[in-house]
């Protein structure tokens, strides 16, 4: 089998608010798993795993179409989630199939497609005259909060594993171009870290140029690239309280800013 994706259910406490995890990184979903088991208290959970075989292209396509074809076949539309790459995939997903999506919240994701850890990654291994463990160690210490030390010993082998076995923008010599984002027709809510390396504080009006009324863009303040993993708690209520005024509502209370944005700061 060339391809393969997997679905592994968490929870099903709400069968009428269904959220899919895109995850392309199966590799870092340690990272992503605090907040799913939060929201898996208010909604059913599902993560959508994909991996491809080593030395293999894959393109965007090729995913879309695996994610198609789970969609489909659920009995209404979802709510997908996506952290970093998985979530500029799933933002281009949503895009071209709205009718399939019944939100999108991004973690971590620019409206400029060539902003991932990986990206910035190959283009340190290409000009700098250091090993790649001497550049992935560097490396972690922007995206990750050293807080827990465990953790961040470990991040720069997950990020090699993830180099080598899964999917990514490019490589060193040929990068994949993926085009720039605009906020699909389905509601959006971005949360991004204001101190992140990869997705720098610019993105909030890099965002706030596509983004249609009702949708929501939260900086986490303090946080790095995988904030989510240090503020996992904040995270879940954000997405919680968001996912949980669509559809309708969300645009008919008139939010502003603060609703979600006081979590964050506090």
């Amino acid at each position: 089998m060339l391809r393969s994706f997997k679905i592994n259910e968490m929870v099903q406490h709400m069968p009428h608010d269904k959220v899919l995890w895109i995850d392309l990184q199966p590799t870092l979903y340690c990272l992503n798993k605090r907040v799913s088991q939060l929201l898996s208290r208010s909604f059913a959970v599902q993560r959508w795993s994909f991996q491809h075989d080593l030395d293999e292209s894959c393109s965007i396509e090729t995913v879309h179409e695996l994610l198609k074809q789970t969609l489909m076949a659920s009995s209404e539309p979802m709510h997908l989630i996506g952290h970093g790459i998985s979530g500029t995939i799933a933002c281009l997903f949503a895009e071209k199939y709205p009718e399939l999506v019944k939100s999108l919240t991004l973690l971590s994701v620019d409206t400029f497609s060539a902003n991932h850890w990986s990206s910035h990654y190959l283009d340190m291994r290409s000009q700098l005259p250091a090993s790649r463990k001497a550049i992935l160690s560097h490396l972690s210490s922007l995206l990750f909060s050293n807080q827990n030390s465990r953790a961040f010993e470990a991040l720069p082998c997950l990020l090699a594993k993830c180099l080598d076995t899964e999917f990514i923008q490019g490589s060193i010599v040929n990068h994949q171009p993926i085009d720039n984002l605009l906020a699909p027709n389905v509601p959006t809510f971005v949360l991004n870290g204001d101190s992140d390396f990869v997705v720098d504080v610019n993105s909030h009006d890099r965002w706030s140029e596509t983004l249609k009324s009702g949708d929501r863009y939260v900086s986490m303040k303090q946080g790095r690239h995988f904030f989510h993993f240090d503020h996992s708690q904040q995270v879940a209520q954000l997405i919680t309280a968001f996912i949980q005024m669509v559809p309708g509502q969300w645009i008919d209370r008139g939010l502003n800013a603060n609703d979600f944005t006081s979590l964050a700061r506090s």
